[in-house]
């Protein structure tokens, strides 16, 4: 029998491989991990004595390995190794919850020094915790009310719900476990905010009624304290444990627990202690709401309605660790408005800030209920947009435009920029980036250098004006990019948006073969086929437009969504052997045309 189970964790394999030799030769059972990814992935299977990492790994590295590892299991034991020698260093990882902390090269006194010194505090933290269990009942009651007051310090419903989920779990030893809180103290719309270990989060309802909740899962839960019930829809018969979550006698939650580490039903003692437990996560969670509407009444400007900044940023944060444990998109939308046209540079403050209220106002009526709103520096605001694409994004965006030109705003000239997560980006740090430099971009536009653009209309002399600007090509180079783009949006079936091919005649068979062969590759990117002539039955993915108001003799290619965004116009000359072609990723002339396009043919796509 090994004395203790070890997980070491070195993206080099020659550390790897050292340490898990002289572990083993002192008698330990040592699993080893290339990256902290993978790290995590087997921590989350199996138990471990003692954790030992690199300090220094790409991906994950040691630092961040250990914060995660804490956030799951506080009392897990981590030896930081690293070649750094560096004291900020050890104290910074030994703050981050890092037992001990020795420099590379070691030798095999100074590994087996350190990990019988932690194994030795953690035989008698072992042997303590059983003393107490045996001789003090009701220390167990105690322990519980101390790690639920651990609850009390997250004031934000979303992390806090994580906390309580995994609170539950641990008290139950259940594996999975799913929330949902009421939207607002009182409401009786319950909305998913949570969810911990083997759940299908998909196949969970986003928002349900409270009512719904009790007649469909779990009758009788209203009047009790807790309910054993069937899992829904589960055909082996499997139990669930539902509680909910009260304050004042009113119901504002349901935690759903399942899949007991040992395979058997909740016991009467499961039971007690989630009761209890969600007793405590009641208060919390009230306390963690009445803090956010009181949060949002205190940052938010009384005349534009917006949240400030710093509000923002923090829902931003807290919409990347929802997005990424819910697999879910969002965007950023940055939107500028330029100050009231034809007045001196020294404007009224005043003017300056009705401007503002004003356009405030109007970007609010465009919306969604879900959507956020918040004010930056003068004449910029943001607006976050959960569960939302890079093309509903865009969407949005055509329909704050509208609003704007609907009210007739006197100098409105809104500039925008959005990123999405994760295509742009996975940290908010990156996304505000991104965000910053596609701003800039914009800036930079053709539609700004050109604003005439913009206003051309219909489309066919827009694209005459488009191609003046391009540059003399191989008559090939446009049937090459044309079968390029069309392979490559295709072969990116995660990603959604919309793609407009017109072939002309010359290029219809290339574009017709490239269908056949990438035929049966689902993807999420509507592809609309301008060609003139015998009307082709239409695929889910690919809408034929046969008339239109444009030169279907012209070759061009135009798709915006998630990833880079292009256009490639061309010449409606045949008989030539070169001609102009213009080319662009510019995103914003882009966007512009995409949503030109769309209008011009009737093309209707969902945010």
């Amino acid at each position: 029998m090994s004395k203790a189970r070890i997980l070491a964790v070195d993206d080099q394999r020659y550390f790897r491989e050292l340490i898990e030799g002289l572990l083993a030769d002192d008698g330990y059972q040592v699993q080893t991990a290339s990256s902290g990814e993978e790290a995590l992935h087997i921590f989350e299977r199996e138990d471990f004595e003692v954790v030992i990492t690199d300090l220094v790994m790409p991906g994950i590295d040691g630092r961040e390995l250990v914060r995660k590892i804490k956030e799951r299991r506080p009392e897990q034991d981590v030896v930081m190794v690293t070649g750094v020698v560096d004291v900020q260093t050890a104290v910074d990882a030994m703050k981050q919850g890092a037992t001990d902390y020795i420099l590379k090269p070691f030798d095999r006194l100074a590994l087996s020094e350190s990990i019988d010194k932690i194994l030795q505090r953690r035989r008698l933290r072992v042997e303590h915790a059983r003393l107490m269990e045996e001789n003090l009942e009701f220390m167990g009651l105690l322990s519980l009310f101390e790690r639920a007051v651990g609850l009390f310090s997250t004031l934000a419903v979303g992390p806090l719900a994580e906390r309580l989920i995994e609170g539950l779990c641990l008290e139950t030893r259940a594996q999975t476990g799913v929330l949902w809180v009421a939207e607002e103290e009182g409401g009786r719309m319950l909305r998913l905010v949570g969810a911990r270990g083997l759940v299908r989060v998909d196949g969970e309802p986003e928002r349900v009624e409270l009512e719904e909740v009790e007649a469909a899962w779990c009758p009788g839960l209203l009047a009790g304290r807790s309910v054993l019930a069937v899992l829904p829809e589960d055909a082996d018969g499997a139990e669930a444990l539902y509680v909910p979550i009260r304050t004042a006698g009113e119901t504002i939650g349901v935690v759903r627990l399942a899949d007991r580490l040992d395979g058997e039903s909740f016991a009467d003692s499961d039971r007690a202690a989630a009761e209890k437990f969600c007793e405590l996560g009641g208060v919390a969670i009230c306390n963690a709401m009445r803090f956010g509407a009181l949060e949002r009444r205190s940052l938010r400007d009384p005349d534009t309605r917006a949240y400030s900044r710093a509000y923002f940023d923090d829902a931003v944060r807290n919409e990347v660790q929802k997005a990424n444990r819910f697999g879910q998109r969002f965007s950023i939308l940055r939107i500028g408005i330029d100050p009231v046209s034809g007045r001196a540079p020294t404007q009224d403050p005043q003017d300056v800030r009705a401007h503002a209220v004003q356009h405030a106002h109007h970007i609010e009526g465009a919306l969604r209920g879900t959507d956020l709103l918040a004010s930056g520096d003068a004449g910029v605001f943001y607006v976050l947009m959960p569960q939302t694409d890079a093309l509903g994004a865009g969407i949005l965006v055509q329909r704050i435009r509208q609003t704007i030109r609907e009210a007739d705003v006197r100098g409105a000239q809104p500039r925008s920029a959005t990123v999405t997560f994760p295509t742009d980006g996975t940290q908010p740090e990156t996304l505000f980036r991104v965000l910053d430099e596609r701003t800039e971009q914009s800036r930079e536009s053709l539609l700004s250098q050109r604003p005439e653009l913009m206003r051309s209309q219909p489309l066919d002399p827009l694209l005459d004006r488009m191609l003046e600007l391009g540059t003399v090509e191989p008559m090939e180079i446009e049937g090459q990019i044309l079968r390029f783009v069309l392979e490559d949006v295709v072969r990116r079936p995660a990603d959604r948006g919309v793609l407009f091919v017109s072939p002309g005649a010359r290029w219809l068979p290339e574009v017709l073969e490239t269908l056949h062969e990438v035929r049966g590759l689902a993807g999420r990117t509507q592809i609309v086929l301008l060609s003139e002539g015998e009307e082709r039955e239409d695929s889910p993915q690919v809408t034929w437009i046969t008339k239109s108001g444009l030169d279907s003799r012209r070759p061009f290619i135009v798709y915006f969504g998630d990833g880079p965004a292009y256009a490639m116009v061309g010449q409606v000359t045949l008989a030539a052997a070169s001609a102009p072609i213009f080319q662009t990723a510019d995103r914003a002339l882009v966007e512009h045309l995409t949503f030109e396009l769309m209008r011009e043919l009737g093309i209707a796509l969902a945010e």
